[in-house]
């Protein structure tokens, strides 16, 4: 592009944009703080008054004209409230229903496809009275249950409390869970939709989705079916690449699906409304054949919305058929405000609409125009130079759609994904392909010879775009762990909307350089700083019920457990660490190594490091591995740290068989000796002390949680620990810590701290001591020892 190149005007912001804003706004506030009607109402003030200032500061119009937009900003959070009453009311009625009477008394139909976990299968389920919905809950099922099938069973029903996963399933509509216990009986659906899932059935039996990575992505992009997708892994290639959105059924699954049918439409004698009319029946059906997705029937409505504004001779504004179709579904199940899929999609959307064209401008501008090479034909340069366009545009739209949802899939995902827009651009057109191919072949469903064809150009074209998916996903720093609180991002994201919205800027090509040069180059300090020089210290990360403590010292980083779950990621991220020498897992129970899948999908590690015996359990886990026996010693960086428990091979499922590792550090300077127990109790620690395999220390990662069977008085004042620590999770069920052992360590002259109330607590070498410090206290404190 020139260097005089113009840049696009400023968009045009419709009322019902606006209306979307505020709606969702205020129905995720309503959802969230239902039981709080002082902060309920303080929220919904506060939104409307940022989105009155945000709609001041963009509004260039006389202030006549701006008061039927703050008409229509009251009338979105009057109806959002109203909305929210009638679906707590809904909530409060299907709960208190379900748990005052016998679960077996409802019917229950299978919303979606279910996924299997670690308990069995859960998914989500309609409850139904008289054939007709009452209400959503989440349903726990011993067994695979068809999606669309209704079942009555025995069964337990829990209302939503107001933890986190309560207040999110609230939020989604869902008013708690029912746990089947037994089915009683179970019927497919009828009608029209019961043929539907009957014909979906049959395709994804007939696609074999287990068989192969192929065939898993072929069930997911065509049926939106993802549980194999998620059985074999690639739902963690697909989040570490940015691309999710792909084999997520949506707005470009419809524009094929519609380019089929139109070229074979425009071949009979329709008229144009006819076929208009064609594409859109044809388009719902396949929306209705992938379980309705938001984002599919978001997409879908669109279409639907265009075609009436052609029909009565009006140009669609994409912007306003996005906002008035993310408000009708708002306001028909406030739930959706809840829901990812729903965010992400009118978000995303609503996002091109908006900065689309600007980025394309921007992105154009900072590559120049690219010169075909020397020596080819014109028809070649063409083509080089449309390819070059498309590539531009799909990178643009990637970046636009990455950065709008960055608050959203950070929050969810605790990852940000780096290779996202180079992946979007090399695998958008394979799945493209691969989408047409399975079109065809889900519709010679009834011709296994002639779909067979079809499946073996599926695998073709699946194994490449999966070995490609691999490729990108392995890439060193192919993702990041991140820590991001959905609020203020969000907040952040709005404020940074408007400053461009106002501002709109027309950088020339030179000042665009410069400032994307300075943007990488801080980025990559800001990553140097933390990859190459993090200080040394011992963090005890807040992981909930569970334990993960991280030593780090320069470019070096080890983790000691993984904790129970992905908590882990967003403790890592809180720490900066991009990279891990090595994990060291003290034995195999849940809340010590139940974060190490998530862990992987993120963050590279080099090696496993497991006690001596326990490494033939290790096979789920893709890594090399190292075992470790009494008397070993590990390097990280400047500390050792040095294995005095257990004294034989173990197999790793007891708490006895825990890994003790005494730790030291000492650079002529600063020093830090510590015991890290993992889930060690008294009697191994009590041994440890009477082989003199450890004596007085500067810190005590506490173990077991804290448990009275921890440690003893005597242990505790042979130990001396300046600072001990224990990793517990609020609200856990095993009362950890105990009092007994916390009382033990604080007559010793310990300073006791637990996770669930400081969050992360980080050691750090002293000269006269541990420096201490904790996520949710003043940080730095010297203790006085």
């Amino acid at each position: 592009m020139s260097e005089g190149a113009a840049a696009p005007s400023r968009p045009a912001i419709p009322p019902a944009f606006w209306a979307l804003v505020a709606l969702v706004a205020c129905e995720r506030v309503a959802l969230r703080l239902a039981p709080d009607p002082v902060a309920l109402a303080r929220a919904t003030g506060i939104i409307g008054a940022l989105v009155a200032g945000a709609l001041g500061l963009l509004a260039r119009t006389p202030a006549r004209a701006v008061i039927p937009l703050l008409a229509v900003l009251s009338c979105a959070l009057a109806a959002g409230a109203l909305a929210c009453s009638l679906e707590l009311a809904r909530q409060e009625s299907v709960g208190r229903a379900l748990a005052s009477g016998s679960v077996s008394s409802w019917e229950l139909r299978v919303a979606g496809d279910l996924s299997e976990g670690a308990s069995g299968w859960q998914g989500r389920a309609e409850v139904l009275t008289d054939g007709r919905r009452a209400g959503s809950v989440w349903l726990s099922a011993p067994e695979e249950l068809a999606f669309g099938s209704t079942i009555t069973c025995v069964g337990r029903f829990s209302a939503n409390g107001e933890d986190a996963w309560g207040v999110s399933s609230r939020m989604q509509g869902l008013a708690g869970n029912v746990r089947v216990v037994r089915v009683l009986s179970r019927r497919p659906r009828g009608g029209p939709l019961g043929t539907l899932e009957g014909l979906r059935g049959a395709v994804l039996a007939s696609f074999d989705a287990p068989s192969s990575d192929a065939r898993a992505l072929l069930a997911g992009s065509v049926c939106g079916s993802s549980a194999a997708l998620r059985s074999r892994g690639l739902d963690d290639a697909f989040a570490a690449c940015g691309v999710a959105h792909l084999v997520a059924v949506s707005g470009g699954h419809l524009v094929l699906v519609c380019a089929l049918v139109g070229s074979l439409l425009s071949r009979t004698s329709l008229a144009p409304g006819a076929r208009a009319g064609a594409l859109l029946v044809v388009s719902a059906l396949f929306v209705a054949f992938c379980g309705a997705p938001v984002s599919a029937v978001r997409s879908w409505a669109m279409s639907l919305v265009a075609s009436a504004a052609e029909l009565v001779g009006r140009r669609a504004h994409p912007l306003s058929s996005a906002s008035a179709v993310g408000i009708a579904l708002a306001l028909a199940e406030p739930g959706v405000s809840g829901q990812l899929g729903y965010l992400l999609s009118v978000t995303c959307v609503c996002g091109i609409c908006l900065f689309g064209a600007y980025a394309r401008f921007l992105v154009r501008l900072l590559v120049g125009r690219a010169r075909p090479p020397r020596g080819i034909s014109p028809p070649a340069s063409a083509a080089l130079a449309r390819a070059s366009a498309e590539a531009v545009d799909a990178l643009a739209l990637t970046l636009v759609s990455q950065a709008v949802t960055l608050p959203l899939t950070c929050a969810v995902f605790a990852q940000l994904s780096l290779v996202a827009p180079l992946a979007n651009v090399l695998l958008a057109p394979l799945f493209s392909v691969l989408l047409s191919l399975g079109l065809v072949a889900a519709c010679l469903v009834g011709a296994p010879l002639a779909q067979g064809v079809a499946l073996a150009c599926c695998d073709a074209v699946g194994r490449a775009f999966v070995g490609l998916l691999r490729a990108l996903a392995a890439l060193p720093l192919a993702s990041v762990p991140v820590e991001v609180e959905e609020g203020p991002a969000l907040a952040l994201l709005a404020g940074a909307s408007v400053l461009l919205l106002v501002w709109w800027p027309r950088p020339s090509r030179r000042a665009l350089v410069g400032l994307t040069g300075v943007a990488v180059s801080c980025v990559l300090a800001w990553f140097l700083r933390w990859r190459l020089l993090a200080p040394a210290c011992v963090r005890v990360l807040d992981v909930g019920q569970g334990d993960a403590i991280l030593v780090t010292d320069g470019a070096h980083a080890a983790l000691v457990d993984t904790g129970p779950d992905a908590s882990v990621v967003e403790a890592l991220a809180r720490a900066h660490v991009y990279h891990l020498d090595a994990v060291l897992l003290t034995h195999l129970h849940d809340d010590h190594v139940g974060g190490l899948d998530d862990l992987l999908a993120v963050v590279g590690v080099d090696r496993l490091v497991v006690a001596e015996g326990v490494g033939g359990s290790t096979g789920a886990w893709d890594l090399p591995v190292s075992e470790v026996g009494y008397g070993d010693a590990l390097a990280v960086g400047g500390f050792r740290l040095r294995v005095v428990s257990p004294t034989g091979p173990v197999d790793g499922t007891h708490n006895a068989d825990s890994v003790e590792l005494a730790l030291s550090f000492d650079d002529g300077t600063r020093s830090l000796t510590a015991l890290l127990s993992g889930d060690a109790e008294k009697d191994e620690t009590g041994a440890a002390l009477a082989r003199c395999d450890v004596g007085d220390i500067d810190l005590l990662k506490v173990g077991h949680h804290g448990s009275e069977v921890s440690l003893t008085q005597e242990q505790a004042c042979a130990l001396d620990a300046e600072v001990a620590v224990a990793s517990a999770g609020e609200g856990n069920s095993y009362g950890h810590p105990d009092p007994v052992c916390v009382e033990a360590l604080e007559r010793s002259g310990s300073l006791f701290l637990c996770t669930k109330d400081v969050g992360d607590v980080c050691v750090e070498p002293g000269a006269e001591g541990p420096r201490v410090s904790c996520e949710r206290e003043a940080p730095g404190e010297v203790l006085p020892w």
